[in-house]
């Protein structure tokens, strides 16, 4: 979390993206950080693969960890808890959990998204 806000301060891009620092600094950054999340991942699972390299869906799942817990604080400091507000910390976490299940419902049905 502290390395996604440390990418954004070092662009100011809290409220706003520019594209070419963004992906020069923020997602050069958020890439990094997956590797470093993919490895801790699976080294904790002990799903290390033979040639030491990370396998695709843990990559993308150490980045979507890392993500989700910063725009969950992200969310909660700017928008509280709310149910009310479209953009609260529990409105998002809901987002996130039916997008996530929207996915197993497509591999539960064998349809390919």
């Amino acid at each position: 979390m502290k390395r996604i806000e440390f990418a954004l301060e070092k662009i100011k891009a809290g409220d706003k993206i520019q594209e070419i620092p963004w992906q020069e600094v923020v997602v050069r950054e958020l890439n990094e950080i997956s590797k470093d999340c993919a490895k801790d991942l699976q080294t904790e699972t002990g799903q290390i693969s033979n040639n030491g390299d990370e396998w695709p869906p843990t990559r993308i799942l150490s980045l979507m960890l890392a993500l989700s817990a910063w725009v969950g604080w992200v969310m909660h400091e700017k928008h509280g808890s709310s149910a009310e507000h479209p953009f609260s910390s529990r409105v998002c976490l809901q987002m996130i959990q039916e997008a996530f299940g929207y996915g197993v419902h497509l591999s539960v049905h064998k349809q390919i998204p």
